[in-house]
């Protein structure tokens, strides 16, 4: 047990937490969790249109529950192959490029092009796309559209499209690990108002650093906890993090996490992630088959 400071009730230490969890990660659920579990299931199970929107969904469904901070990650994008690919016009000179994979994912992009450009050679682009990268890997579409694409669309469109310029960060994106983020904010509940540096260091990393992409993946298991020091970050001493994988069969794995306090009720909250999981796994796995 440890102490805030001379006048606070005692706590436990991260040890006794730890204690205390491999003991809970043992236990079977009771039913006592059946309302939350149609909850989870009336906000997941519902048709989605996009893989994404069933991921995004479950991480703001995570925080709405719990009023911690939820990341959730969707299956694997290693291997990742492009299966639709089409380009509309927006405004004048305006277009929009959408992207599919065979993982439910969608991108689009809005681009300029200076140049004219009539519905003909468009359509021959789109053609040209779809001949040459619809089916391929992410990884390849890239090194295609960078090399090989623009000698083939130069013998058909008179225009000088950038297609490259236009088109890799769109395919990167695409062809990388997406976290989304529910109750960003909540975090400020669990920090001091003095600590502003430290919150804009959290913040930040939850946005936009690689930093937390390591830590969310660098264990696998089904569920785990991983209480204050045991992150190895020092902007999550005071935090603790819950980690569950959810299957997707062939399309591989996909990843939802919940960030709060060391003192949250963790029986509740591993129990919650547990139905979580389940319900992605099987909400994911129907989506593929349609």
């Amino acid at each position: 047990m440890e102490k805030t400071h001379s006048s606070s009730g005692r706590i436990p230490s991260n040890k006794g937490y730890r204690y205390y969890v491999d003991q809970l990660k043992e236990e079977k659920m009771n039913h006592s969790y059946r309302d939350i579990q149609q909850k989870i299931q009336s906000s997941i199970r519902m048709p989605y249109k996009e893989a994404q929107e069933i991921i995004e969904t479950s991480a703001e469904m995570l925080s709405y529950l719990t009023n911690y901070t939820a990341l959730s990650i969707g299956p694997e994008t290693k291997n990742s192959r492009l299966t639709g690919f089409r380009i509309v016009p927006v405004t004048k000179g305006q277009y929009m490029a959408i992207l599919v994979t065979d993982k439910g994912f969608v991108e689009n992009k809005i681009f300029t092009l200076a140049n004219h450009i009539d519905s003909s050679q468009l359509e021959k682009i789109v053609n040209i796309f779809n001949e040459e990268l619809v089916g391929v890997k992410l990884s390849e579409v890239y090194h295609k559209l960078q090399n090989e694409i623009p000698i083939i669309i130069k013998k058909y469109v008179d225009s000088e499209i950038d297609l490259f310029g236009i088109f890799k960060e769109v395919i990167s994106k695409m062809d990388s690990e997406r976290i989304y983020v529910g109750g960003g904010m909540n975090l400020l509940n669990y920090l001091e108002t003095n600590e502003s540096e430290k919150i804009k260091s959290i913040y930040s990393m939850i946005h936009q650093s690689k930093d937390l992409h390591t830590l969310l993946l660098s264990n696998q298991d089904d569920l785990t906890v991983r209480i204050g020091t045991e992150m190895n970050n020092e902007l999550f001493n005071n935090f603790s993090m819950i980690t569950a994988t959810y299957d997707v069969g062939r399309n591989g794995k996909g990843l939802i996490a919940l960030l709060g306090p060391t003192n949250m009720p963790y029986h509740k909250i591993i129990n919650i992630m547990r139905l979580t999981s389940n319900e992605l796994s099987d909400s994911m796995h129907d989506f593929y088959q349609d």
